[in-house]
């Protein structure tokens, strides 16, 4: 089998490879644990996968949230599941869709966050039992919210936020992978991996709440980055009271340029692979991704905000399963991020946020897989 791989697998690795360090591109959730079976040994056409997700204090056992430093208890406690579905077309081609639903707590702030992919595999050589296999995903994903809010007051520039929401945040990526596969022996299979693709950031209206002398205004700042504010409620000022007041002026005097801060174009380059390992009904599969990522605009203005861009992220994944039967099995899978949700939420990464998601972070989800329903 090694002269197939060298003579077939490698050639075609390589030339993807080459596309892959030309191009930059955003990771997908879970993409530590690519593989080649979308389009190979499984039993039926049909497979899926659904799953529960969280984080808090109870399966966060390593503290990665608090290790850092103290936050507030709930900071970053997570609930959500997935669906996932794949069909295999033909011996060469394989369909995927996956649907994430997300809360995701922060004091008192809890945001929804809708996620979603869809896949094409492509198996070139179509034999599903070799020892060695490659594979090429071509992919599109993305994250949609109708609002971000954060509750706790935020300092930009002189100006202290004592409310900030972010209307209708959402990304698209479009991202090509190249997998490749040895099955080692029986037991043990070792897969590798390249990404490359790009992103999109937009966001709506930012709505915000600021104080002016005694005064509290309501701001609406649009992508013309023009501030209407308008008194929020009746205040003293001198021996007066103002029952109403309102300015519109450019948002650039609090330190908020929307088109730098928070809009954005990326690319990203991804490198990673995993070990599966498999014992009579058990299967346990450990994977590692590693995450370059290019901002225009936005990491310019993280510096003047005094923070640092962080275009690097790191993910290691370990799942193990169990085989109840032919068609079915459970499992139990945990992440653990060095940097929350960098690369595989983009739009929760902009000027003001950055300095806060260079935490370490992790998942949890408890689910089930299927075939041939």
């Amino acid at each position: 089998m090694s002269g197939f791989f060298n003579k077939r697998v490698l050639p075609i690795g390589l030339s993807v490879l080459s596309l892959a360090v030309s191009t930059l591109a955003f990771a997908a959730a879970n993409d530590e644990f690519l593989s080649t079976d979308a389009t190979g040994v499984w039993s039926s056409n049909l497979h899926g996968e659904a799953g529960y997700d969280l984080m808090n204090s109870t399966v966060d056992v390593f503290n990665l949230r608090t290790r850092q430093g103290p936050v507030p208890d709930n900071a970053g406690d997570y609930r959500g599941g997935h669906l996932s579905l794949g069909y295999k077309w033909s011996p060469h081609w394989a369909t995927e869709a996956t649907y994430w639903k997300r809360d995701i707590v922060y004091g008192t702030s809890t945001n929804q966050i809708d996620s979603w992919l869809l896949a094409l595999y492509y198996d070139p050589l179509a034999e599903p039992h070799a020892q060695d296999r490659a594979i090429f995903r071509f992919s599109v994903w993305g994250d949609q919210a109708s609002e971000l809010s954060k509750k706790s007051p935020t300092l930009i520039g002189s100006t202290t936020f004592n409310q900030i929401n972010v209307q209708n945040p959402t990304d698209i990526q479009a991202q090509v992978d190249a997998i490749f596969s040895n099955q080692f022996n029986e037991r043990n299979k070792f897969t590798g991996f390249v990404s490359a693709g790009l992103s999109s950031v937009d966001v709506g209206d930012i709505n915000a709440n600021i104080q002016k002398g005694k005064c509290n205004f309501n701001v609406g700042i649009s992508s013309d980055n023009i501030a209407n504010g308008t008194l929020a409620a009746p205040c003293q000022v001198g021996n007066n009271q103002v029952q109403s007041a309102s300015f519109s002026v450019s948002s650039l005097q609090y330190g908020v340029d929307i088109n730098k801060d928070m809009v954005y174009r990326a690319g990203f380059l991804g490198l990673g692979g995993s070990w599966r390992w498999t014992y009579e009904r058990w299967t346990s599969n450990v994977g590692y991704q590693f995450q370059y990522i290019k901002r225009n605009n936005v990491d310019k203005q993280v510096s003047q905000f005094g923070g640092s861009p962080l275009r690097t992220n790191q993910t290691i994944g370990v799942d193990v399963a169990y085989k109840i039967n032919n068609k079915v099995d459970v499992f139990v899978q945990g992440q653990a991020f060095k940097s929350n949700f960098v690369g595989s939420i983009p739009f929760l990464y902009n000027a003001v946020t950055a300095s806060r998601l260079n935490r370490y972070y992790g998942l949890t989800t408890f689910g089930v897989r299927f075939t041939g329903f």
